[in-house]
């Protein structure tokens, strides 16, 4: 399950739109969509442990419809799940090896870390995650599991192409009126929360997502740390702002991350801080709700 420290929150700020605090109150969450925003990556769409990041890991990550969940009480599960120890992982070399455009992701992304303006980043990621999450996914890819009624996969919007083809004023025009089978969004009439909503979908990137998922927990979404797991781990010394890249040897910097992807210890982080337990009992219903296979 990966984590973010600002970038898994589903608290709504005070933004001044009435919809909010609809959202807020609304019914009970929704375990398909979390399990699919926090757990699919690694666990597979299903829970069988095949997700796209499943081999990176060795021994990969447990398959959670053969049984696991049944040595345990709902109660219990939430209790792991939200302040347990956490599960130590290890890294496949050479699967990684086969990824190798990861580094190059992540070193693309460090490098825009000091340019980002974070204040209004997270204004935009609050809004993103109420109004767009759904049917976009976390990182704008779509979910495997769409919400109800939504019968075409929407665009994906961390793709790079579609990024360069598309400029602020149409993703903002869309984003206000709708576009295709995507409806107008009630509340981005105004013109200050639409405009910091395109500047997060700006940030929205492959790099952006593996930085959030292998990097993030530690060093910050901004890159200064420490992260959500800032008081289980130690915190980081470097700082990813003008003055470090300044100073940092392009070479350098790619073996530094590569070091990073291959002898770093890795854990699968636990999410008191993200997951409330409605949320974690709403994913469990989710797996054992289904079908045999």
């Amino acid at each position: 399950m990966g984590v973010r420290d600002r970038s898994w929150r589903r608290v709504v700020m005070g933004v001044g739109l009435a919809m909010t605090a609809a959202i807020a109150s609304a019914g009970e969450p929704n375990g398909a969509q979390l399990f699919d925003g926090y757990c699919a990556e690694c666990h597979g769409a299903r829970g069988r442990g095949d997700g796209p990041d499943a081999d990176l890991f060795s021994p990969r990550p447990r398959d959670l419809r053969g049984g696991a969940l049944d040595q345990y009480s709902d109660d219990d599960l939430v209790e792991r799940i939200r302040h347990g120890r956490p599960l130590s992982l290890a890294r496949d070399v050479d699967a990684l090896h086969a990824r190798a455009s990861d580094t190059e992701m992540l070193v693309g992304y460090l490098r825009r870390l000091p340019t980002l303006a974070w204040r209004r980043l997270e204004r935009g990621q609050e809004l993103y995650v109420d109004r767009c999450e759904a049917c976009h996914g976390p990182f704008g890819r779509p979910p495997a599991a769409l919400p109800v009624g939504v019968r075409k996969p929407p665009r994906d919007l961390s793709d790079p192409g579609y990024q360069r083809a598309t400029s602020d004023a149409t993703l903002g025009d869309r984003i206000q009126r709708g576009h295709r089978g995507m409806p107008a969004i009630p509340g981005f009439e105004v013109r200050e929360n639409r405009d910091a909503v395109v500047a997060f979908v700006r940030l929205l990137s492959p790099g952006y997502e593996r930085y959030s998922r292998l990097c993030a927990a530690c060093h910050g979404d901004d890159g200064a740390g420490p992260g959500a797991a800032g008081g289980t781990v130690k915190r980081p010394t470097a700082v990813f702002d003008a003055a470090y890249f300044a100073k940092k040897d392009p070479e350098v910097l790619r073996r530094d991350v590569w070091h990073m992807l291959t002898e770093e210890g890795s854990a699968m982080p636990h999410m008191s801080h993200v997951l409330g337990p409605r949320d974690v009992r709403a994913i469990l219903a989710y797996l054992r709700s289904l079908p045999a296979e």
